[in-house]
């Protein structure tokens, strides 16, 4: 999968230093990974959810919420695409509370 983009991940490593570990090693799961739905996800990652057209992944046991919109990797004619992981925001757990900071733009 390809990660859209890294610089909200190196920004939200930087605001929380203590998940950062947690963001790099997501982000080489996910860039190895070739998910078709979200089932496959899960697989990957269990504790993911599937919420209004976002997958929410935990970080940091629960402390942090990723938020993202998923393209899944499609079968075109007969070549199997590559897929897109759009990070829309790095919220706290209370942060993830309201749904408004879902979309925002990222880092602010």
């Amino acid at each position: 999968m390809h990660v859209v983009t890294l610089k909200h991940l190196n920004v939200a490593a930087t605001k929380y230093p203590d998940a950062a570990k947690e963001i790099a090693a997501w982000h080489l799961i996910v860039k190895e990974s070739r998910w078709t739905d979200f089932i496959d996800v899960q697989k990957t990652f269990p504790d993911a959810d599937a919420v209004d057209g976002y997958v929410v992944f935990n970080i940091r046991h629960n402390r942090y919420r990723l938020v993202t919109v998923i393209h899944y990797a499609r079968d075109r004619q007969g070549v199997q695409t590559m897929g897109h992981v759009y990070i829309r925001s790095f919220l706290t757990h209370k942060q993830y509370d309201s749904k408004a900071n879902w979309d925002k733009e990222f880092g602010k």
